[in-house]
């Protein structure tokens, strides 16, 4: 309907505002500038909200009273830089991460690199957890304790400790010795002005169906703060990646003006570097499939991604998670110096097609030694895992010649 000069001229963008509250039954909202302390009423036809989330504080003594005092979080711009401005300045040089997940893990190196010695805490045992299977995770882990980072997975902390700074946490009776702690443990929708406009939520999360609308008539909500759908089997899901809020972004902001585009669902597809290290998954852990009721196995192998002859023929692990009665791709899991994010994305795009092992198996992959194996291990995965789930061979059901 417009062109991009009538559209410029159709954005308004509001810095420096607040929205204090929603109302729904008239459209308006209520905006607070902040430069001048005034309000004023803004009215919608339609509504997108994108709040985002905010880091969770552990519960423990300590986190909360510290805050800013030797207590970092990442989750933007200014506090990232006064985590790096602490650690230049660090008397102590000793740094608590306090996670397993991505950021922590980046945090960590991070932290390393900066001269720093660093320890990494985690309450439950694997890293990433809802991302990889222990096998896969264990591999990280050796990983970490090579780049000369102490792991204490399996430990929580109990206390942080000081009067006016951080001075040590207490971990399973342990006290370390730290002046920068880091809490890096996940993020919370921020949920309030969805509340406020009477939306419906869920695991503290915005309920949308798959046009990206809330339960209130207008209203949409994106990223972060709302609780999607699997796209393997419509698993109600919360799914705090970029990948899925651009997605549902797209689709919200077409159906708001009027649109009708649906959200695929999440795949949970991510990709990280840790220390030169790609760590990428996509679907189910083997846990989560069983959980869900799925009759799954996973399998694992170990392969170079160049022929042995190649300089710099890397290994890469990696793991698929089926069902085991028809070989259907619920999940996929890479770990490697270089190659698992394409080849995660390889299964993203197999588990989205609704493929199964002989698809994979069959695929024709580029091949050339500088960069790839002749037989991928993608494709060496899904064989192991037919054979070792004895199913049939595939079978020619047509014979013919080209014409």
């Amino acid at each position: 309907k417009y062109n991009v000069p009538e559209l410029k001229n159709r954005l308004s963008k509001l810095l420096f505002h607040k929205v204090v509250s929603v109302d729904a039954g008239r459209k308006m909202l209520k905006v607070l500038d902040l430069a001048t302390s005034q309000e004023k009423e803004i009215k919608y036809d339609s509504l997108i909200l994108a709040t985002g989330a905010s880091p969770v504080i552990l519960n423990v003594p300590g986190a909360e009273e510290l805050s800013g005092r030797g207590v970092h979080f990442v989750s933007d711009i200014d506090n990232s830089e006064a985590l790096l401005n602490a650690a230049k300045s660090s008397s102590k040089k000793k740094a608590v991460v306090v996670g397993g997940g991505s950021i922590g893990l980046e945090v960590a190196v991070g932290l390393k690199k900066l001269g720093l010695d660093v320890a990494v805490t985690k309450k439950t045992p694997p890293p990433f957890p809802r991302n990889l299977e222990p096998s896969i995770g264990s591999i990280i882990v050796e990983h970490l304790e090579k780049l000369g980072i102490r792991v204490l997975f399996g430990k929580g902390i109990d206390r942080i400790n000081g009067t006016n700074k951080v001075e040590s946490v207490e971990i399973a009776e342990e006290n370390i010795d730290c002046d920068i702690v880091v809490m890096a443990v996940g993020m919370k929708a921020n949920v309030r002005l969805a509340e406020l406009a009477g939306a419906k939520t869920e695991k503290g999360a915005v309920v949308v169906n798959n046009r990206m609308e809330t339960s209130v008539k207008d209203i949409y909500a994106v990223g972060d703060l709302v609780q999607t759908y699997s796209r393997i089997d419509g698993t109600p899901t919360i799914m705090q990646l970029a990948t899925s809020a651009y997605r549902q972004g797209v689709a919200a902001g077409i159906n708001a003006a009027g649109g009708n585009s649906p959200y695929p669902g999440a795949l949970n597809t991510f990709a990280t570097v840790v220390g030169g290290l790609e760590i990428a998954s996509t679907g189910y852990t083997l846990e989560t499939a069983k959980n869900l009721g799925d009759e799954a196995r996973a399998f694992f192998t170990k392969r170079e991604i160049k022929p042995h002859y190649m300089p710099n023929a890397e290994e890469i692990s990696l793991g698929v998670i089926v069902e085991s009665g028809s070989g259907k791709i619920l999940g996929a899991q890479a770990v490697g110096k270089e190659g698992a994010a394409w080849r995660i994305n390889l299964f993203a795009l197999a588990i989205h097609g609704d493929m199964t092992l002989y698809d994979i198996m069959d695929a024709e992959l580029a091949y050339n030694p500088p960069v790839s194996q002749m037989y991928d291990p993608v494709s060496q995965v899904a064989e192991i895992a037919l054979k070792r789930l004895k199913l049939p061979p595939k079978q020619c059901e047509k014979i013919f010649f080209p014409v």
